[in-house]
């Protein structure tokens, strides 16, 4: 039996948004002090809404790898650097290694058919959370997009 790829709202600032929907940044990466999502709960197939942070929903990307890394330390972050740098677009953000430095988790990635929306659309999110794992209650409805799973 086959299994429904998930769907998420993974929420962006600064240059990041654009870099994915231009197929430049080939990794997503998430870094958390704590184990949340998309630690553990992102996989290979699943759909990712784009939205920018106060904004719209602008595009979409799916899943084609997931790696997923935890007890980080200044180490395991220098490594990280040099073998993943190129591909997170780190360069965009001169403070990027600095901002997560006191991560203990981290969710990376691989972004495939990244896809800008010719319509974007609004989302009904109002708190702080930078990745929402969303819940389908049927398929092929817009509405069913925005039915929150809460754990």
């Amino acid at each position: 039996m086959k299994t429904k790829n998930g769907k998420h709202l993974a929420i962006f600032t600064g240059p990041f948004l654009d870099l994915i929907l231009e197929g430049k940044k080939t990794i997503e990466s998430r870094f958390s002090k704590v184990r949340c999502a998309p630690y553990g709960v992102v996989k290979e197939g699943d759909i990712v809404l784009i939205k920018k942070a106060g904004g719209l929903v602008l595009g979409e990307f799916t899943v084609l790898r997931v790696e997923t890394f935890n007890n980080l330390n200044e180490t395991s972050l220098r490594e990280m650097a040099k073998k993943y740098g190129k591909d997170l677009c780190a360069d965009a953000d001169k403070d990027f290694w600095e901002g997560r430095r006191d991560s203990h988790y981290a969710t990376f990635l691989y972004v495939s058919k990244p896809i800008r929306y010719e319509k974007p659309f609004s989302y009904p999110k109002r708190d702080k959370r930078g990745w929402v794992v969303i819940k389908q209650a049927s398929v092929g409805t817009q509405s069913s997009l925005f039915k929150e799973e809460c754990d």
